[in-house]
């Protein structure tokens, strides 16, 4: 997909925790203010960052016409639960060790920038799942979104647990493993491929149940269509070995109560991806993970 719109106003995110990342932060805000865009950053990045641009949360930094993601995955992962429902495109741009979603260079962005700022880019929408903690008594008590996946799970993610699994209303059965996730085409070469889940390529629309770790012999894991409610609840009888914990893209965590069950749905809203370039999802797969298969 195509985005024809100029770009008024680029947010700038940094992993704070990594130098070069704060550093390229500063020179982007600086050439982009240079060439009349107006910048948002970050809050964090206010002690490393002179000039005339506007601070704030990741909700300011979302209000943008694109964001600038500096840092790995995690990065783009925690900004994109953010961007995702207001529509906001995101660039990510690898100052990590591995940039398999944040796969491009800062330094063909800033080559670019220009172009960038024309709007001229390709975006790729991505599936994102919502999830819902709530009481029997259909009460809510946590939701968020996810780009990657979503995971149940005891609190130490070292013990077993019993979960119960639904699907449209339909019992699939009790699942008893060391967790259970719900993973997106963009997710399946994350968690869920270490698990033993399949990779999906991220055009399809669908999700994918994968056992973690489970205590059988026979196990595989379930790709879903988008379309379907999967609920997950740990039944009375069922191991409960610690506090369970639904986790969302490995960074954002909420209590499941005894009488709690997670609804995990496909979200209402994508994550919208650039590229800075027409390149195909399948090189950077092998370049990334197989690279056995290069010529």
């Amino acid at each position: 997909m195509a985005s024809g719109h100029n770009i008024a106003t680029v947010g700038i995110i940094a992993a704070m925790h990594k130098p070069e990342a704060v550093r390229w932060a500063g020179l982007f805000a600086q050439r982009l203010a240079e060439l009349g865009v107006a910048v948002n950053l970050a809050e964090a990045l206010a002690p490393h960052c002179s000039g005339k641009y506007t601070f704030g949360d990741r909700a300011l930094l979302a209000e943008s016409d694109l964001i600038m993601v500096l840092g790995g995955d995690g990065t783009l992962l925690s900004m994109a639960r953010c961007a995702g429902p207001a529509g906001t495109p995101l660039l990510g741009l690898d100052v990590g060790s591995f940039g398999f979603l944040a796969r491009h260079s800062p330094e063909a962005a800033l080559n670019n920038l220009e172009e960038v700022i024309s709007g001229d880019l390709c975006i790729d929408e991505r599936l994102m799942l919502q999830a819902t903690v709530q009481h029997a008594d259909g009460s809510i008590t946590a939701e968020d979104s996810a780009l990657n996946e979503v995971v149940i799970s005891s609190s130490d993610g070292r013990r077993v647990v019993s979960l119960q699994t639904w699907v449209d209303g339909e019992t699939i059965g009790t699942y008893c493993a060391d967790g259970l996730m719900v993973a997106t085409p963009t997710g399946s070469t994350g968690y869920n491929l270490s698990a033993g889940g399949p990779i999906i390529d991220p055009r399809m629309s669908c999700m994918v149940l994968t056992a973690i770790c489970p205590h059988t012999l026979c196990n595989r894991p379930l790709l879903l269509p988008d379309s379907v409610e999967v609920r997950i609840n740990v039944p009375p009888d069922g191991k409960r070995p610690a506090q369970i914990l639904a986790t969302v893209d490995g960074q954002e965590s909420y209590v499941v109560c005894p009488d709690c069950t997670v609804v995990i749905t496909k979200a209402t809203h994508r994550a919208r991806l650039v590229r800075l370039r027409p390149e195909s999802y399948f090189t950077n797969l092998v370049d990334k993970l197989m690279p056995g298969l290069a010529e």
